[in-house]
């Protein structure tokens, strides 16, 4: 790189120069004559040796050359300096990002473990609250069971001890039920006999009940069916209603993609668009979901182009795709 001000040197002496030339070439030494004068003195006059300026503008050019490659050399060595210094400097930077990613790579790795620790602690102490909680209920149910056990002791007691009055009340009381033992015998046929007649109608009944039961059951089963039947109807209805309004939505997607303007830059983006028509398939408005602003403009007006879209003209499948919402993608 050479220095401005050098050159500025070298083009201010080279002016000089010039200018030093054109004035001795401007000389006519024919055309000057000397007039000698007695009482003056003769001075001897020295002609200028043009080569030699030549060869001393020429020495003065070599020398401004030879401090300009030493400038650009000098130039040179600063800036590989300069460029030693910065790849110092950058690898320098280098170190350091690693070393801070390093440490916050521990630090992260810290806050993890101390994460796992805390959580193990708490799952911990929440395993000893349900233990604890578990041996009160168990304790708990324990206590029950011998309150149960103790309760069932003394009722034990008071049957035997009711058992025992009773013993001794029939005992005195033998005599007596010997004289209407006939009276009792008698009375005890006649119970049996409404025994047998109450288990008879109680057959009956539970027999009725059955049977109801059954009649119910298979009415529901019936009913069940009839329902299910429904369902499945019902169910096949809804599939093909379904399977006809993604026939149409292709349609409607065919036809837009047939009207679409596109260009390279728009490969591969996607605009989500609700579309509102009329029987018949008249768009009536059209409300950008997701909006990539040149996919979908192109969108709305390929649909406005084409007007009409291709719709069924089953009220219930039309009812089902009155409203689609359409993904376009490039």
């Amino acid at each position: 790189m050479k220095s401005p001000f050098s050159l500025s040197i070298v083009i201010s002496i080279l002016l000089h120069a010039v200018l030093f030339v054109a004035l001795v070439w401007s000389v006519d030494f024919e055309r000057v004559k000397l007039t000698p004068t007695p009482s003056a003195p003769i001075i001897n006059a020295t002609a200028v040796d043009i080569n030699q300026v030549s060869q001393q503008v020429e020495r003065i050019k070599q020398q401004q050359k030879d401090k300009a490659d030493q400038e650009k050399q000098r130039i040179e060595r600063v800036e590989k300096e300069a460029e030693q210094a910065r790849k110092k400097r950058l690898a320098e930077e280098k170190r350091i990002k690693q070393l801070e990613l390093e440490k916050r790579q521990k630090e992260d790795a810290k806050r993890k473990a101390d994460e796992q620790a805390r959580r193990a602690q708490e799952k911990q102490k929440l395993e000893q609250q349900k233990a604890a909680k578990a041996e009160a209920e168990r304790k708990k149910k324990e206590e029950q069971r011998k309150v149960a056990e103790a309760a069932a002791v003394a009722a034990e007691a008071e049957r035997v001890r009711k058992l025992e009055e009773q013993r001794k009340a029939e005992e005195a009381a033998k005599k007596a039920e010997e004289a209407a033992r006939k009276a009792e015998e008698t009375r005890k046929r006649k119970e049996e006999e409404a025994r047998i007649a109450k288990e008879k109608a109680a057959k009956a009944e539970a027999e009725r009940k059955r049977q109801a039961e059954v009649a119910r059951q298979e009415a529901e089963f019936e009913r069940l069916m009839q329902a299910e039947m429904a369902a499945e109807a019902s169910s096949r209805r809804q599939r093909q209603v379904l399977g006809e309004v993604d026939k149409y939505k292709a349609m409607i997607l065919s036809t837009i993609q047939r009207n679409l303007l596109t260009d390279p830059s728009m490969q591969g983006r996607t605009c989500r668009i609700e579309v509102n028509m009329a029987p018949g398939g008249f768009v009536i408005s059209t409300n950008v979901l997701e909006n990539d602003e040149a996919v979908c403009a192109s969108a709305k007006r390929a649909i406005l182009k084409a007007g009409t879209l291709p719709v069924s003209k089953d009220p219930e499948v039309f009812a089902e795709m009155k409203t689609l919402t359409l993904v376009i993608t490039l």
